[in-house]
């Protein structure tokens, strides 16, 4: 038996889009030069080379020739394979990898499958950004100043059912465990950057009866201290409730709003250079705590993947809200005294610590106090409860329009999703030219 230190090397996998360049270079010389040390140094070396090779790109220059995906992709693979071995890197060629080769995608079906047994990949509908001209879903970094940024076409919003792993399941471990390579042994901007994406927070959903709706409407909020403060309600512009809100006298002005917001991404969204736009639904919300009637409004600041995709607008102490109220004249009111401006006069919202005042049982309380009793509040009157929220989403994954993994499932009108037996894997995409994939 071979008794050597064996090392696993594997490097990014290039995309086939052409020929290697500089960046193609720079990235493989660090693991050209990892693989040399080690074997100079007497390890079992294992260095393979791969290509990740599905991708719309492809698709697109099919459609453009008239041709295979496969053949223009495989063909690129080639170009770029010699000038790899022109390169001299380092590598085992004899484990050579294309993930778009049946057998190589064959294992992802197969763990697609054992996701699916386990609960972790199921469909719903959900708010994409969408491509007119691609036909295809994009990710938020792909849309630029509300255009693709492949073709330069308008996206749009859009409510399209899709696939998503449930990575949401696991957003607690994913924070527990990053205390693995804490204290020093990963840079501290990238820890705190994954953190920050996870984005564990404790708070309370609180539920709100709403006008012409029998069902209450709850929001997640991680200041329920100050739901005295609360002088309006926001639902997200493109959430479904929105729709089913809105007023009939309404609807027009709310139509032609949310047309607006469908250019827009979710990073374009959240940025606070953008102003406070929405429109008023003709509707009003109950606040739980006072019995105060609440105009509810869509805006584009909140996002119907966040929570509930509605919140409390509470404009003394949140800067967005503050914001909007200002924008649409709306009550401003301060019920956390820090000593600061008054907000509507300064234009700052005091969202740091403080006394609440102007909060029924909660006056003079500090805010850990007066959070921990308005939660109590809530559980004794059946209108909510402490809830612990993550900013993290399940993961959209089939984004792909043709040149990508085939999803195993079998959509059987009498027995639902069923997923392809491992034993009949791997599902195989059919053979097509440019002009059957043209959108």
């Amino acid at each position: 038996a071979d008794e050597r230190t064996r090392s696993f090397i594997v490097d990014m996998f290039a995309y086939p889009s052409g020929d290697l360049h500089m960046g193609h270079a720079e990235a493989f010389a660090i693991g050209d030069v990892i693989g040399r040390y080690r074997f100079q140094r007497g390890d079992n070396v294992l260095h393979p080379i791969g290509w990740d090779s599905f991708g719309l790109p492809a698709e697109n220059a099919a459609i453009q020739r008239d041709s295979r995906p496969d053949e223009w992709t495989y063909a690129n693979i080639e170009t770029q394979a010699a000038s790899f071995h022109r390169y001299g890197v380092g590598v085992d060629w004899s484990r050579r990898i294309h993930t778009s080769d049946p057998e190589y995608y064959k294992w992802n079906q197969w763990l697609f499958n054992r996701f699916f047994e386990r609960g972790l990949a199921y469909r719903k509908d959900g708010l994409v950004n969408w491509c007119p001209q691609d036909q295809t879903v994009l990710a938020n970094e792909q849309v630029v100043n509300g255009k693709c940024e492949r073709c330069g076409s308008d996206v749009e919003r859009r409510s399209l059912n899709q696939w998503y792993f449930k990575i949401t399941e696991y957003a607690q471990r994913l924070l527990d465990d990053m205390d693995q390579i804490d204290g020093g042994r990963w840079p501290d901007e990238i820890l705190s950057m994954q953190r920050n994406w996870i984005g564990r927070s404790t708070g309370a959903d609180v539920r709100f009866a709403v006008e012409g709706r029998d069902e209450p409407v709850t929001v997640y909020t991680t200041r329920p201290d100050t739901l005295y403060g609360a002088t309006f309600f926001v639902v997200a512009a493109d959430a479904e409730l929105a729709d089913e809100l809105c007023a009939p006298e309404q609807r027009e002005a709310f139509e032609a709003y949310r047309t607006e917001v469908a250019k827009l991404s979710d990073i374009e969204r959240q940025t606070t250079e953008r102003p406070k736009t929405g429109v008023f639904l003709g509707r009003h919300a109950v606040n739980p705590v006072n019995g105060e009637r609440m105009p509810v409004w869509a805006a584009d600041y909140v996002l119907a993947g966040y929570g509930h995709g509605a919140i409390m607008a509470v404009p003394a102490h949140d800067q967005r809200d503050l914001d909007f109220a200002l924008a649409f004249d709306l009550p401003v009111r301060v019920v956390v005294e820090t000593g600061e401006p008054d907000p509507a006069e300064s234009g700052v919202a005091t969202a740091g610590e403080g006394t609440l005042r102007d909060s029924g049982p909660l006056d003079g309380l500090t805010k850990d106090d007066a959070i921990a009793r308005i939660i109590e509040v809530l559980d004794e009157r059946g209108t909510g409860e402490a809830t612990v929220n993550f900013r993290l989403r399940d993961w959209l994954i089939s984004r792909q329009r043709y040149w990508g993994t085939p999803i195993p499932i079998i959509h059987c009108p009498s027995c639902g999703l069923v997923p392809v037996p491992d034993e009949q894997l791997p599902v195989t995409l059919p053979e097509m030219k440019g002009a059957e994939l043209a959108p």
